[in-house]
């Protein structure tokens, strides 16, 4: 085989030996969002999470960002935790702003298998199911993910016992009581 042959033979096999991998695009970050508790009654607190994860096993992702604006009918307090743009993602940027109800997060490095969170207070101001949908999460390495949803419930405050079923309620629970000493 003369050199220029096999200097192209050798160049193909090279190529095709680093295109399954260095060529490979990283699977997008994945976002979910949750309420706890996720029914309030009116101006009742509720904690919003969120967590993003990276699904690539050994690929890290780096520049992670979403924001998020809450729906009319819940109001932003405060952020009251999490690991997201901490030094367990490597640094990065949190931003809110409750007077526009809105905030967002940078995460620098997220590894391979890694997940990070946001948690924030929130107060259900208005009655009804808000669906609350955050933006879509995106890194420097993988196309954009699916943006998640939350949807926090706010009802009506709970009607309270008069004062004859809270004594009919005592007096029950005293028969029940003395019942079960007996037994």
């Amino acid at each position: 085989m003369n050199s220029s042959r096999l200097a192209i033979v050798t160049a193909a096999i090279i190529s095709a030996s680093f295109a399954g991998s260095a060529f490979a695009q990283a699977a997008s970050a994945v976002i979910t969002k949750s309420f706890n508790p996720p029914v309030v009654a009116l101006n009742g607190n509720s904690i919003a999470t969120i967590t993003v994860t990276n699904p690539n096993a050994a690929l890290p992702l780096t520049n992670v960002q979403f924001s998020d604006i809450m729906p009319a009918g819940i109001d932003l307090i405060t952020q009251t935790g999490g690991t997201c743009s901490t030094l367990a993602t490597g640094g990065g940027i949190f931003s809110i702003n409750p007077g526009t109800e809105t905030f967002s997060s940078t995460s620098n490095v997220l590894a391979g298998g890694q997940s990070c969170t946001i948690t924030v207070s929130v107060r259900g101001a208005a009655i009804g199911a808000h669906v609350n949908t955050t933006s879509q999460v995106t890194s420097s390495e993988a196309p954009p993910g699916t943006a998640a949803s939350g949807t926090l419930t706010v009802i009506s405050d709970v009607p309270a016992l008069s004062g004859w079923m809270l004594m009919i309620l005592a007096a029950v629970l005293a028969v029940t009581a003395a019942i079960r000493l007996r037994a």
